[in-house]
């Protein structure tokens, strides 16, 4: 204040000073004596007039700087929003598995990197030229081993029954996984009423939701079906009743898989604390499939070569919220989708450049640095500018990571596995984190020309990590 009050008092002291002495040299070198009203004028008027400018212009002046000031202040809040103080949606991953037939799972695939294995030309599917289809399938596999041709009153194709078979063992996994992961219920206590012995049974939150992702081409009748035999299969591990609920979802691809992945996530942040146990099952290894295929220009063939492989596969992750990790080492992130706009033709050069700068902008919002990410999954098959595309987001969150070795596409593999693509992907990353627990696991989405997609699944927090979880009532 008192700083305030000395600017002030020599601000008004200097101004009428130098009025007066300039005023009074000009008369005396022109030799002009001034009247009365002229001595008003120069040495009262003019330093007041002199004096109001001043301070109405340091009013301004401050005026000016305190409203930058909010606006820095403003622009420096929405700036650390977007870097993650709002806490991340995530949710722990606590087990994966993944079933491709051939005792191929997740830990096969990693331990096979050098030399991973790629759809074979089949004997028994052809194309409509009489050529034999690269395909990928379970070459022993059992097709009636749950669901048969003609099932309870309705037709079922090969490629459901396919599906099914490859279901089962995933789901045998993790159920017991599932049920070694809730908590015990406690047992209800008996009490004498009107002299009567009666057991009480409190109420039993239902805590878990076990759902299964399955084509949009299955029939009503097919997905009653394997939701009742779904719900029997839960039943069968001894868990009651009342503490889970079975879903069944039809989704039509990977990309409505991952949008859907993205709503689950986003939910076990805001919504009760529960586990869910997601699955998902397809096989395109059916003639009917493969002709359906060719007929759409979509099959890989030797007039097509970039065309689709048919694959087949079953994955499921146990999922649950943050406060419920008991043994839980890893933390899927929520995945971050951008909307491609069909409209606006890019150059290859600068999608990438744009690609790039969002993936790392998305990377430094989770407030993790990309040095932490020591291996990719993408989904480019063969198409090279899907993989460069995937390799230049890769170089650009982390340089020192060499894309070829430290890189792992399912498709190119695996063929098309349709809407298990991403909990596949899922286990594959789970399982490689379980090799190196310190690293965190990119997932990047490159292959849809709608869609792109970033995902991280990395090490648990220690902050998030918790002995065991209470007593379920």
């Amino acid at each position: 204040m008192m700083a305030g009050w000395s600017g002030n008092a020599a601000f008004m002291g200097v101004i009428p000073i130098t009025t007066w002495c300039a005023a009074i040299i000009y008369w005396r070198s022109s030799g002009v004596t001034p009247s009365g009203l002229e001595l008003f004028a120069w040495l009262a008027l003019l330093p007041a007039g002199l004096l109001g400018a001043g301070f109405m212009l340091r009013g301004a002046l401050r005026q000016r700087q305190s409203a930058g000031g909010d606006v820095a202040q403003g622009r420096e809040a929405a700036i650390g929003s977007a870097r993650g103080d709002v806490a991340t949606p995530a949710a722990a991953l606590l087990a994966a598995g993944l079933n491709l037939g051939d005792d191929t799972d997740a830990r096969t695939l990693l331990s096979s990197m050098v030399s991973p294995g790629r759809p074979k030309l089949s004997t028994r599917f052809r194309d409509a030229h009489g050529l034999p289809v690269r395909v990928s399938a379970a070459s022993d596999l059992d097709e009636g081993r749950v669901l048969l041709p003609r099932q309870d009153g309705f037709d079922t194709a090969i490629h459901e029954c396919r599906a099914m078979a490859l279901l089962e063992p995933v789901l045998e996994e993790l159920l017991d996984a599932t049920v070694a992961a809730l908590p015990e219920l406690e047992s209800s206590e008996e009490v004498v009423i009107a002299g009567l012995r009666r057991r009480t049974d409190d109420a039993v939150d239902c805590v878990l939701v076990v759902e299964l992702l399955v084509p949009t081409e299955w029939s009503d009748a097919l997905r009653r079906w394997v939701q009742a035999w779904l719900q029997g299969r839960v039943l069968q591990t001894g868990l009651d009743a009342r503490r889970f609920e079975v879903r069944l979802t039809a989704l039509a691809d990977a990309r409505a898989a991952w949008q859907y992945l993205q709503q689950l996530i986003g939910a076990f942040s805001t919504g009760t604390p529960r586990w869910h146990l997601l699955l998902a099952c397809c096989s395109h290894i059916d003639q009917a499939v493969i002709n359906a295929w060719q007929a759409r220009g979509l099959l890989a063939t030797a007039a097509q070569p970039g065309g689709s492989m048919p694959g087949e596969a079953a994955a499921g992750l146990l999922l649950c919220a943050a406060q419920l990790t008991g043994d839980a080492m890893a933390r899927l992130i929520r995945p971050h989708l951008l909307d491609l706009d069909q409209k606006e033709a890019l150059r290859p050069t600068e999608r990438r450049r744009r690609l790039s700068m969002l993936a790392t902008q998305w990377l430094q919002s989770l407030k993790l640095e990309g040095e932490h990410v020591q291996f990719v999954l993408h989904d480019a098959d063969n198409d090279v500018d899907a993989i460069v595309d995937a390799a230049a987001v890769t170089a650009a969150i982390n340089p020192d990571l060499e894309f070829h070795p430290q890189s792992f596409s399912l498709p190119i593999h695996v063929g098309d596995i349709g809407l298990v693509l991403p909990l596949a992907q899922l286990a594959v990353a789970l399982a490689q984190l379980e090799r190196y627990p310190r690293d965190a696991v990119l997932l990047l989405g490159v292959a849809d020309e709608q869609q792109r997609m970033f995902a991280l699944v990395d090490p648990l927090p220690l902050s998030m990590r918790v002995a065991g979880v209470p007593p379920a009532n």
